[in-house]
């Protein structure tokens, strides 16, 4: 493996958002494999998967030692979540790389909107087992399709309609994360679209930084944790999005 100091801070940024927010760490690592980086749209679509299986796996140590993880919505949503990955991910063969970055990008940005207007308290919302092995299934799809471990849309769902607190939501959508991601990483790696040295990287500095980012989050308010959370989806969906757009026009 030829060490980059460039690409283990990123994978350092990616590991700390994701411990902090809940998320896999593909919406830091996806951009910044895509525009900082300069590789191509199919690898920087792949290659995420496969970083946010230890990151996940770190990250989901520390909320469990915190009793922060909702065990039940999560036990449900696994399976089904990694049947949609599998599914998600091979459709990608299908369809232009670019078109999927700027799709992402408008899920991620819209996502990002509404998250920080959910002001105050909410009751909790129990689903039936069936419901959330739909709802998993659309969920794990959305995650292989576009190259994420599915956070961007676990987090809002599990605090905007089931009702969690930010912590509890972060937790739970870690765990169905390291679900989807396993098979999502064997599909784009047998379809060529990651690339190893670039992951391992990668995961020299997600590791430590998703362990920080697990235990900063767990001292923070609730209120800050979803505006700073939509904040950094809004923010990296125009981004990518602009970017992606222009690549594809010219």
């Amino acid at each position: 493996m030829n060490l980059s100091p460039e690409t283990i801070l990123i994978g350092l940024i990616a590991g700390f958002a994701s411990g902090h927010l809940g998320i896999g760490g593909g919406i830091i690592t996806k951009p910044a494999i895509r525009l900082v980086l300069g590789y191509s749209a199919l690898i920087a679509v792949g290659t995420p998967l496969l970083v946010n299986i230890p990151t996940v796996l770190s990250g989901v140590y520390v909320y469990n030692r915190n009793d922060l993880i909702d065990k039940r919505v999560a036990y449900h949503m696994m399976a089904p979540a990694a049947i949609g990955a599998v599914f998600g991910s091979y459709l990608t063969s299908f369809i232009n790389g670019s078109l999927i970055l700027i799709f992402s990008a408008i899920v991620i940005f819209i996502l990002g909107l509404q998250l920080p207007m959910d002001i105050g308290p909410k009751k909790e919302m129990t689903f039936s087992s069936p419901t959330l092995i739909v709802i998993a299934l659309i969920i794990g799809s959305m995650s292989g399709f576009l190259g994420l471990g599915g956070g961007f849309l676990l987090v809002p769902f599990l605090s905007l309609v089931i009702g969690h607190k930010m912590k509890v939501a972060f937790g739970t959508s870690l765990t169905i994360i390291l679900a989807i991601t396993i098979p999502g990483a064997i599909i784009h790696y047998l379809l060529g679209h990651i690339d190893l040295n670039l992951a391992l990287n990668l995961i020299v500095g997600v590791i430590p930084g998703a362990i920080i980012g697990a235990r900063v989050a767990i001292g923070l308010p609730e209120q800050y944790l979803k505006i700073i959370f939509g904040i950094l989806l809004m923010a990296l969906a125009s981004y990518l999005g602009y970017f992606e757009l222009i690549r594809l026009v010219r």
